[in-house]
């Protein structure tokens, strides 16, 4: 589920936490770190069952519907409602999401009211509408459209989510992202995948854990190293992303000889952009260039593939 970016930057956070904190306890510190990888895959399922959530709703709303004296016609008339959903039908009954359900103990319960106040949300919208009076509905662009709506874009779920747990609206996007491919999927190939944790988790959580722990025991020495390359800079006014950074780079081109070097380089670069400064990627870019040179002269750098030290 998680690319090894997405690894890269969950060893990045925890790095800063663990060198912004006052106890340096490198196991608790590592415990940590696989839980919040952990969190990503629980907030996926969390946003699942959001989907049966707001179904659940659907059907309470027409019971309601059916028992009333004026009811809205169109609704009566619709061909189809979101609880009639062939997605919400499956996925309810996947075992693999129920037993993931089950591990997290995923539960809305105590959060019926929020439920209850997206969906009439959803449904006073005109895209709502719209759906009631389709002859057709495309179920993978609406359900994809709700995700998009009451859960990335809205404010009153930002909030839920972030008073929920702290890791996870750092994560929300990634996670948007994988929930919409697991609906788009099931409707391209007629078959429910619920993603995992990791992709392989043997070597990921391999990659995870010596990525992690090469830059805390190293840190003196790539600290020198990354000093004696930005001489002509304040060391303390180069933001600690970017120190970060280049450690992780260096331990990685160090300590995983099955990586090319551009690989390694480039997914620093990338990660630059988006968790440190405006001027980060021109920096980190310049820095790890030098490092990588460095070492590869000293020859602490040793790649096994053909071509992997280009």
């Amino acid at each position: 589920m998680l690319s090894r970016r997405q690894l890269r930057v969950k060893v990045l956070q925890a790095l800063y936490a663990y060198f912004q904190s006052d106890k340096k306890d490198l196991a608790v510190a590592e415990r940590e770190l696989f839980r919040s990888v952990e969190k990503v895959h629980e907030l996926y399922i969390y946003l699942l069952q959001f989907i049966l959530e707001l179904a659940e709703a659907d059907k309470a709303d027409v019971d309601e519907l059916q028992n009333k004296y004026f009811p809205d016609q169109d609704e009566l008339k619709a061909r189809l409602r979101l609880y009639q959903f062939s997605f919400v039908k499956v996925l309810s009954e996947n075992s693999v999401f129920l037993s993931d359900r089950k591990r997290w103990k995923t539960t809305w319960q105590k959060d019926h009211e929020l439920v209850r106040k997206l969906f009439f949300e959803m449904k006073r919208s005109p895209e709502f509408r719209t759906f009631l009076t389709s002859e057709t509905v495309d179920e993978k662009l609406y359900l994809q459209e709700i995700v998009k709506k009451y859960v990335e874009q809205s404010e009153v779920m930002l909030h839920h989510i972030e008073e929920e747990n702290i890791f996870w609206a750092e994560d929300l996007s990634f996670v948007v992202h994988m929930v919409n491919r697991t609906v788009r999927q099931y409707y391209e190939s007629g078959r429910l995948e619920i993603f995992e944790v990791y992709k392989d988790e043997k070597d990921d959580k391999d990659f995870v854990r010596t990525l992690f722990t090469q830059c805390v025991l190293n840190n003196k020495e790539y600290e020198a190293a990354v000093s004696e390359r930005t001489q002509n800079w304040d060391l303390e006014r180069i933001a600690m992303m970017d120190i970060l950074i280049l450690k992780m780079a260096l331990a990685e081109l160090i300590h995983f000889p099955g990586i090319p070097i551009k690989v390694s380089i480039n997914e620093y670069i990338e990660i630059s952009k988006d968790y440190s400064t405006p001027k980060s990627k021109q920096f980190v870019n310049g820095i790890i260039d030098k490092l990588a040179i460095d070492y590869k002269k000293s020859g602490k750098i040793v790649k096994t593939g053909r071509g992997l030290m280009e």
